[in-house]
């Protein structure tokens, strides 16, 4: 031991994280006394999968306050990301929990977490099923799971409320990702829930911080214990770094963010939870198309088994970004078709009988099809008439709160569901769950979009009630979720990223109020 670590812990700390290594083993060992080289490989795999589930990527954008940021593989609302990606990878006996920095692509080690507790949590029964016997509860446990945690006032402190809804469609977004980029590697994912957020929250370490667990994604391994994928191609722009020796917590919230928290309790999962029956499955990312009314023919779509999408998922997540604008220019119907195809796909979730959101487009400017609202049938992937003329570019741009974005797109996409009924009958779970398969599906538009290099942007703020009246959507169907779709303007800038929240009808040049 040196003087300089003798009498400078903090020099020799920054001397130690600063050093380079060339050994991939010596970065990537679980922990000094757990150096099986297998966990090893496999703890590499899960953070590739990592990095592009959920990493940076080339191009930047601005962010509150104008400064630039790296993109990153999934898109958030103001570019805010109000979440936290929390990872426990098994270890032996137990499992290790990490912290996921996507700036800093880098996994930090917080604390050692314990298999029966981690089985608690990932079977978990409604209280008048039987406990499971605790040899079967251990038996099968995941590789990994990854949690993906909401941290609401990252994205109330510009949107108020409603910034509440936008961490459970930012954290649905690099929730299906994941798990997408994990399939691709060779894991079997599944996406859960519907599972005691307080306990989890117990049991990593989140009480008291004004977090909310929102969706676990479990990463099983195959048999063999090596992933299939391994030879797949990882992230570029985001090589791991590890840091095995625990260090600086999670950052500690302020008043302001306690007070937003406190806020959001008679709406949120967490402090209102219900015990839904755990129902596993793979479920399509949106509904099936009701029943017709119109005499109009069927449109058939391009592409209908296309899933290029997910055949070469590294690149085509590499090149997914967010349009900031659109040029005046049609976009190819057989274009449109083949993006459509990717949210065919479905998820393995827990909640297989949970609520969906249908599709219903709006087109304004697509070679081959009329303008006017269609329905998306997803079964049989094509586009049922409903009528209209798909609107003046003045009335898509209000009812997109006067975002620049919105001009010149050649469709829009609006998710849309019963919510208030669904509301109703299943709570803030039902919120939780529906705001997650339309962020998933529209995660799967993004890539099918990338593949058939056609411009996208999903937009969170647009005026539910103009949208729906040019989509012509019946009373009781609001919509969710807005998704522009169009020839990219590669010149543009979208402003709804700057300080004052634009895309909530607010010019960013003028104050607020």
């Amino acid at each position: 031991m040196g003087v300089e670590e003798l009498t400078n812990p903090l020099l020799a700390g920054f001397w130690n994280e600063t050093r380079l290594r060339s050994s991939p083993e010596t970065m990537i060992s679980p922990a000094a006394d757990h150096t099986d080289p297998g966990m090893s490989v496999q703890w590499t795999r899960i953070a590739e999968a990592l990095g592009l589930g959920y990493g940076e990527r080339s191009g930047a954008v601005i962010t509150k306050g104008k400064t630039l940021m790296r993109a990153r593989t999934t898109p958030s609302a103001g570019a805010l990301y109000p979440f936290e990606v929390l990872v426990a990878f098994q270890d032996g006996h137990d499992y290790a929990l990490y912290h996921y920095d996507a700036a800093g692509c880098s996994l930090r080690r917080l604390a050692a977490v314990g298999r029966h507790e981690v089985a608690d949590i990932l079977t978990a029964a409604p209280s008048s099923d039987p406990p499971a016997a605790d040899a079967d509860r251990t038996a099968d446990l995941p590789a990994a799971v990854v949690a993906v945690v909401a941290r609401p006032w990252h994205a109330m402190r510009k949107y108020g409320r409603r910034g509440y809804l936008y961490t459970h469609l930012d954290s649905a977004h690099a929730a299906t990702n994941i798990a997408l980029a994990a399939a691709d590697a060779g894991f079997d994912p599944a996406v859960r829930l519907r599972f005691d957020r307080r306990a989890l929250s117990r049991l990593f370490g989140l009480e008291n911080l004004c977090r909310e667990p929102q969706a676990l994604v479990t990463l099983t391994a195959p048999a063999g214990g090596r992933p299939a994928g391994t030879g797949r191609a990882a992230n570029p722009f985001a090589v791991p770094i590890w840091w095995h020796d625990g260090g600086r917590g999670l950052e500690q919230p302020d008043g302001p963010e306690r007070e937003a928290w406190e806020l959001v309790s008679p709406v949120s999962t967490y402090h209102q939870p219900r015990d839904l029956p755990l129902r596993f499955g793979t479920t399509a990312s949106v509904r099936a198309a009701g029943p017709r009314t119109g005499a109009a023919a069927p449109v058939a779509l391009a592409g209908p088994d296309d899933t290029a999408a997910l055949d070469d998922f590294g690149p085509v997540v590499l090149s997914r970004q967010s349009a900031k604008g659109f040029l005046a220019k049609p976009v190819e119907a057989d274009a449109l078709g083949r993006t459509l195809a990717a949210v065919r796909g479905g998820i393995a979730v827990d909640c297989a009988d949970g609520p969906l959101a249908g599709l219903r487009l709006l087109v304004r400017n697509v070679d081959g099809l009329a303008p006017g609202a269609y329905e998306y049938d997803p079964a049989g992937h094509r586009l049922l008439p409903v009528g209209g003329d798909g609107g003046s570019e003045e009335a898509v741009v209000a009812a997109c709160m006067n975002q620049g974005v919105a001009a010149g797109c050649a469709a829009l996409v609006a998710l849309h569901a019963p919510v208030r009924q669904l509301l109703g009958e299943r709570g803030q779970q039902g919120l939780a769950e529906l705001h997650f398969h339309a962020a998933s599906a529209a995660q799967r538009l993004c890539l099918g979009a990338a593949v058939q290099h056609v411009g996208i942007t999903c937009l969170g703020g647009f005026d539910a009630g103009r949208i729906a009246g040019l989509a012509l959507l019946a009373d009781e169907e609001e919509v969710m979720y807005v998704i522009a779709v169009g020839i990219a303007d590669e010149n543009a800038v979208k402003w709804d990223r700057a300080p004052i929240a634009h895309s909530h009808g607010r010019d960013p040049r003028q104050p607020a109020g």
